[in-house]
């Protein structure tokens, strides 16, 4: 399991007058689930990028586990990632042509670790997340089977993070439930921190945690107990 924590983290770009992103300090605990929410430019896509090692910041750590991934080189972040992030995206990122099973399994292949109980789990989990063809191919499936391949894929190594980026936002009422329910399920199921960036109420109100940006500042950071009281 992992834990997080970000210091004095900064990102800036040229041109611009202010960082487009200032986090302090922020503590995440093992296991623990996280809304990010804000409006557009406040900052989440940034926040994600940086935190699982997409970006480099312009100042800071970026603490997993004790381990400061901004001193990794591009390529170490990269493998980190591959082992230990879970990503689930709004538009998917699955390649058609391939099936449901070939996509979960292509980022392990691809690490050379898809070993056969690595195969028989993808199969466990398309069936866990209610998709009973192994082998129908991406191009055939609705946008809401897409996104249940979509997790599979992320949990199928029982990451220490999952980070879903908008995951219902590109889904009708009832599919955005369903892949909502799915995402704390295999979360739970894995023991993995879940952060969500979200602007999906349901969602956002099913999770431990609420984390707001705006102006690439944290405004504010509550827990459910204290939403509902």
């Amino acid at each position: 399991m992992l834990e997080l924590a970000v210091d004095g983290l900064a990102v800036a770009f040229p041109g611009l007058d202010a960082p487009v992103l200032v986090v302090e300090h922020l503590a995440l605990r093992p296991s623990e689930h996280v809304a990010v929410t804000g409006g557009s430019g406040s900052g989440k896509s940034t926040f994600i990028n940086v935190i699982t090692g997409l970006e480099r910041p312009t100042s800071g750590k970026v603490l997993w586990s004790g381990k400061d991934i901004t001193r990794l080189s591009e390529t170490a972040r990269d493998r980190w990632r591959a082992e230990h992030v879970g990503l689930v995206m709004q538009d998917f990122h699955l390649f058609p042509g391939l099936s449901a099973v070939e996509n979960v399994l292509l980022p392990a292949r691809l690490a050379r670790v898809a070993d056969k109980a690595l195969i028989a789990r993808a199969h466990d989990l398309l069936n866990g997340v209610g998709l009973s063809r192994p082998d129908q191919k991406i191009e055939t499936m609705s946008r809401g089977e897409m996104q249940r391949v979509a997790i599979a894929r992320a949990v199928l190594r029982k990451p220490g993070v999952i980070v879903a980026d908008e995951p219902t936002a590109s889904l009708d009422v009832e599919a955005g439930e369903t892949v909502g329910r799915l995402l704390l399920d295999m979360a739970t199921e894995t023991k993995s921190m879940l952060i969500v960036v979200s602007h999906d109420q349901r969602l956002i109100d099913r999770l431990d945690r609420r984390i707001t940006l705006r102006a690439g500042r944290i405004v504010a950071d509550s827990f459910r107990e204290e939403v509902a009281a």
